[in-house]
């Protein structure tokens, strides 16, 4: 039996008075690939910065790691400590993540409040400049970069401290073609290659290369939990849940009628 990474019981969670998580239960095993699915909305991002201790369940229980993922185990600097250098996030917007003068800066910042020696934070540095790409950019400031260079230097900022465990939330949001291949590209190979790594998503064409398993979510609760393709071909499920829709248009002059091929539900913004 694989150790446990995360355990959510019958977990609920509200921003005031709105619903965001209505008793959700699922266990994601150590080096296992997840996606969370849903449409905007659907809870797969407050589900996300609860596995990052970012925000907590107000009824029932979570665990990370087997310990308990509470707001008072939280407040106990050891444990907090301890558990940063295991789980990693990676905002789905880089800027709220990005703060420092440089891309060297940013690279060394996690190392250095882990305490490493200089030395080791110099090759640590020097192997993410080579392995994401992003030697060009190291001595330009984070906000001066491409939208593609800040999701890789976002990962990479990431990565660089060795997390067990990678939880990326909407990775490819706002990425133009190019940019989402090669993003999708890294996260299907190294370097996250044997860490647990759940993804929050609906870009659908992005699941089959970075997950074996997805978990769909529809206003706050688990609708579906299997294998990545066999959740990916269940299109009534996908339309239920917001996750395709079907293309009207007409054809030469002819009433408009539902086209037979379907559509990922990514609006123009978020494409």
């Amino acid at each position: 039996m694989m150790a446990t990474a995360f355990e959510f019981k019958d977990v609920t969670f509200a921003y005031r008075s709105h619903p965001a998580l209505n008793g959700v239960s699922f266990s994601i095993r150590l080096g296992e690939r997840v996606a969370l699915l849903g449409a905007n909305g659907s809870g797969k991002s407050t589900l996300l910065r609860m596995m990052d201790a970012l925000c907590f369940a107000a009824e029932g229980t979570a665990t990370a790691l087997s310990a308990p993922l509470t707001e008072a185990a939280m407040q106990d600097d050891r444990t907090n400590f301890a558990f940063r250098r295991r789980v990693g996030l990676v905002f789905q917007n880089p800027d709220v993540q990005l703060f420092n003068p440089t891309v060297m800066d940013e690279l060394a910042f996690g190392p250095l409040q882990l305490g490493w020696d200089k030395p080791k934070v110099r090759d640590a540095i020097a192997a993410m400049l080579a392995r994401f790409n992003i030697e060009q950019v190291k001595d330009r400031p984070p906000h001066r970069l491409s939208g593609g260079e800040k999701k890789r230097v976002a990962l990479a900022s990431v990565l660089i401290t060795e997390p067990e465990i990678l939880l990326l939330d909407e990775p490819t949001a706002a990425l133009d073609p190019a940019s989402r291949a090669d993003l999708v590209g890294l996260l299907a190979r190294e370097p996250v290659a044997g860490r647990t790594v759940v993804t929050a998503t609906h870009d659908l064409d992005i699941v089959e290369d970075i997950a074996d398993r997805a978990i769909v979510l529809s206003e706050g609760r688990i609708a579906a939990d299997g294998p990545a393709l066999d959740i990916l071909h269940d299109i009534e499920l996908l339309r239920r849940t917001h996750l395709i829709f079907e293309h009207r248009h007409s054809h030469g002059g002819h009433p408009s009628t539902a086209h037979g091929h379907l559509h990922s539900g990514i609006g123009p913004a978020e494409a």
